[in-house]
């Protein structure tokens, strides 16, 4: 008894020690919501109050973005009514985009609502896209439930919460994540959430000229590499995105991803940062710091590689056939993980119907890591096994259509053998006749 009970504070005291470990891997203040994952499988390294309902801010416009990119109409000029221009809040954002504008295309918009953050912007294309901000809205709410965000209202396109009804425009850390993991699947929102600089504003009849506008995200400014290390070594992680936000009640938000020469890339979302605004890139520095150092995209397979051999009735016999690795397959594992830090769980279609070709799936793994799904990859037909009693029956069917066959040419050349005897028969009897009437004259 005295040594169970020995044993179990010894988990209590390694399991605390491990739990002050891990909150001392990174300095942020608990008060913050953060969150950090793997942009590929969503599989979440780091998180504190991750759950929380706070004011996105400007971190909405990911999901502005998301819907005017997915509307493929990049190249629609926009109308600019007095309401788009001037609904952008207390101290909103904006460029000075001025009402009657003409000469701006949905392109022009989203690049400054990503780069500049401009509120009006926001508004400009809910209005053109949906015919109001409204119907707008409601489809982004569609939107997030649909990317598996349940925990965020969305109340305007912009991310402005000092209206009324507008301290209902709630997300969380995880749900922007989530939102941010989606965008970066496509290719034009991963190129302009990647830019420091935006000068592709063209002359309407309101400017003749723009400035050049610089991202509000500094961690893309002058050198967007930063450093890690692993034993020793240093390493550089290239930030490449994406949105920052800020009102007096959110505090300061930022949605961040970063990719290391490795290919592993990590989405951080730091919120409700109530300091001064170096903070949150600092915060979000320490996260991406924390993630590359501890983690790293490893193979747990190789294609072809053997999966299971699994025995095959054919008729009376017994054929083996293996079943492989349809691809590789590369996840997000700890630096000094094992194969013991995970579960393949093997999944045969039994029972296997033949005949069976070559590369034809027959079953999947699936790799899990404290429960939770890392993948998975298909186990295919290493070779194609015919159905011996259906294999015989085909057989059998082509000699007999083969017999068919020569029987009917040796009927065939008789009857033409006959048919020339009766030919050449008649001919020589009219040959005779014809002799015979020569011979009476």
């Amino acid at each position: 008894m005295k040594k169970k009970i020995i044993i179990f504070v010894q988990i209590i005291i390694i399991t605390l020690l491990s739990q002050v470990s891990y909150a001392q891997n990174v300095n942020i203040p608990e008060g913050c919501s953060y969150i950090l994952m793997d942009a590929k499988t969503g599989q979440v390294i780091l998180e504190n109050n991750a759950d929380v309902k706070i004011r996105p801010a400007s971190t909405t416009k990911v999901m502005t973005a998301i819907l005017a990119l997915e509307s493929d109409k990049l190249d629609t000029v926009m109308k600019v009514s007095e309401n788009a221009v001037y609904d952008i809040g207390e101290g909103g954002m904006n460029v000075g985009i001025m009402p009657g504008e003409d000469n701006l295309t949905l392109d022009n918009m989203v690049n400054v609502l990503l780069v500049k953050s401009a509120n009006e912007t926001a508004n400009i294309i809910a209005e053109n896209l949906a015919g109001s901000k409204e119907e707008f809205v409601k489809r982004m709410n569609e939107k997030a439930i649909e990317l598996g965000a349940y925990n965020t209202n969305f109340v305007n396109p912009c991310g402005k919460d000092d209206a009324k009804g507008e301290e209902n425009h709630l997300s969380t850390a995880r749900d922007m994540a989530l939102i941010t993991k989606y965008a970066m699947s496509m290719p034009r929102f991963r190129n302009i959430v990647s830019k420091e600089y935006y000068n592709g504003m063209p002359s309407t009849n309101k400017h003749k000229k723009w400035d050049m506008l610089q991202t509000t995200n500094r961690l893309l400014w002058y050198d967007n590499k930063y450093p890690y290390t692993i034993n020793g070594t240093k390493y550089l992680y290239t930030v490449n995105g994406v949105k920052t936000g800020y009102t007096n009640a959110a505090g300061n938000n930022l949605i961040s991803s970063a990719i290391n020469d490795d290919g592993l890339e990590l989405i951080a979302a730091v919120m409700h940062v109530n300091e001064v605004r170096d903070k949150v890139f600092a915060y979000t520095k320490e996260l991406m710091r924390y993630g590359f150092e501890s983690y790293a995209n490893k193979k747990l397979i190789a294609k072809d590689t053997l999966i299971k051999s699994v025995s095959i009735k054919n008729g009376e016999d017994i054929e083996k056939l293996d079943l492989v690795a349809k691809e590789s397959f590369w996840c997000i594992m700890p630096i000094n993980s094992t194969d013991k830090d995970y579960v393949a769980q093997e999944k045969i279609n039994f029972p296997i119907k033949l005949p069976v070709k070559k590369g034809d799936v027959l079953g999947v793994v699936e790799y899990k890591r404290n429960g939770i799904t890392l993948g998975k990859v298909d186990a295919v037909a290493s070779r194609a096994i015919l159905d011996k009693v259906v294999a015989k029956k085909i057989e059998n069917a082509q000699k007999e259509k083969a017999t068919k066959g020569v029987l009917s040419k040796i009927v065939t050349i008789l009857v033409a053998v006959i048919c020339f005897f009766f030919v050449l028969r008649f001919t020589l009897r009219r040959i005779s006749r014809r002799v015979k009437r020569l011979n009476n004259l």
